[in-house]
């Protein structure tokens, strides 16, 4: 007779502890009922009864369902396994873990960029500032954040207003306080455009081929020099003038020699000299409108310069605020065609903080455009302090911990040319309610 016994095999099986023989790794495989067959020879009796031999513990192969540790801890669930903890196996049949089942984490050293994790140095990788086990905490009506992290506010990508090939891509050298550098000429000192180059608002970075707008810029003053000194001529208008007066007296004295002597001047003769004053008078109108449309003129040809000059202005690319370059994507003989990418520029003279706070412990509205005091430790042990506020409490919580999450605006600061405030620091809040 055949007595198939069932017995569990676990999804994970590493060796036989007897012969010392691997088994393949089977961790990626379902758990599965294996039959294990195994003949048994008996003799039948008188009675015609059959009675099962009793089998000995030889007789029935061991498969230990998962490998454990001498104090009874299973390596696949983490948990103490009962017959272990109980005595009920011998040691004998405790399997080691292979040496790659359970790895001792390592941590990497933190990288150069300030980003990844100034506080301990190693790197992170977490959202917000949260995540980075912050506190919130409220005393002498003052909310005190913990971890808080700096982020850049704005990143300018700089890209070519209009289409045209970059003659020159370079920019002017500044001292700490944004002053131009001149060389003994007093020849302004010029620096190569690459990254970590410190730049002020309204700073040129880049130049494209302007020789057209160049020459409409040329014609468009001319014309404006041309219609000024015809606006300044008023000739026709005192040659209009003199001639009504000429007419308006001739046309007098016929009428004085009329009245006094009648047939001495015929009626046609008086309507011809009534008609030469009239015609006079509309001669000095019209000068007067004309010398109007000169002015007029002026002011058009004005705007004719002023459009010349944006077209010379689209082909020189400035930065918008203060910051630092942090990429360069462009060179000088590239044709680039409009919104094609230059540069990009991170805003450093104004950082955010992004921090979490405790919706359990106050509401988005007291803390919404209150005073903020900004607090940085430098790597020497000092701590700077910086200016603030909350210009943005979002209207939601983001978990079940109620917890929602504030944008503060800060003011960084230039010392020795370098910002104090780096994007990645950490750093504590105080809001002022």
């Amino acid at each position: 007779m055949i007595i198939p016994t069932l017995v569990l095999v676990s999804a994970m099986q590493f060796g036989d502890p007897q012969s010392g023989a691997r088994i393949d790794d089977l961790s990626h495989s379902p758990w599965r009922e294996v039959p294990i067959v195994k003949p048994v020879s008996y003799t039948a009796q008188s009675n015609d009864v059959q009675e099962l031999p009793t089998l000995q513990p030889a007789d029935i192969p061991v498969f230990p369902s998962a490998p454990t540790t001498a104090g009874g801890t299973d390596y696949l669930g983490g948990m103490p396994d009962p017959d272990l903890v109980a005595g009920n196996v011998a040691d004998s049949n405790i399997l080691l873990p292979p040496e790659n089942l359970n790895p001792t984490p390592t941590i990497s050293p933190r990288a150069t960029t300030p980003s990844n994790g100034a506080a301990y140095g190693y790197q992170m990788s977490l959202a917000n500032a949260s995540d980075y086990g912050g506190t919130t905490r409220i005393e002498n009506n003052r909310v005190y954040l913990s971890r808080a992290k700096v982020q850049f506010d704005k990143i300018a990508k700089l890209s070519a207003p209009i289409g045209g090939i970059v003659l020159e891509q370079r920019t002017v050298k500044c001292d700490a306080q944004g002053k131009v550098m001149r060389a003994s000429n007093g020849e302004p000192i010029m620096i190569d455009l690459e990254r970590g180059v410190l730049l002020f608002t309204g700073q040129q970075i880049a130049q494209l081929d302007d020789r057209y707008p160049q020459a409409q810029f040329a014609v468009a003053e001319t014309k404006l020099a041309v219609a000024k000194k015809e606006a300044a001529q008023t000739i026709g208008i005192d040659y209009a003038k003199a001639s009504l007066r000429v007419a308006e007296s001739d046309y007098k004295r016929s009428v004085d020699i009329a009245t006094r002597t009648p047939a001495a001047v015929t009626v046609q003769e008086l309507e011809l000299k009534d008609f030469k004053v009239k015609e006079a008078r509309l001669q000095l109108e019209k000068a007067t409108i004309d010398h109007d449309n000169q002015q007029e003129s002026v002011k058009v040809q004005e705007e004719e310069v002023r459009v010349a000059q944006t077209q010379l202005d689209l082909r020189k690319v400035k930065t918008p605020f203060n910051g630092m370059v942090v990429t360069v994507v462009s060179q000088v003989g590239n044709y680039l065609r409009e919104s094609d990418p230059i540069a990009e520029v991170a805003q450093l003279d104004k950082l955010k903080v992004v921090a979490g706070v405790d919706g359990n412990k106050i509401t988005q509205e007291q803390v919404d455009k209150k005073r903020v005091t900004v607090t940085a430790r430098n790597p020497g042990g000092q701590t700077d302090e910086f200016e603030g506020f909350v210009r943005y409490a979002a209207p939601s919580f983001k978990d079940q911990r109620r917890e929602f999450e504030v944008e503060i605006e800060v003011d960084n600061r230039l010392v020795n040319g370098s910002w104090l405030l780096k994007e990645g620091d950490f750093v504590d809040v105080v809001i002022h309610l």
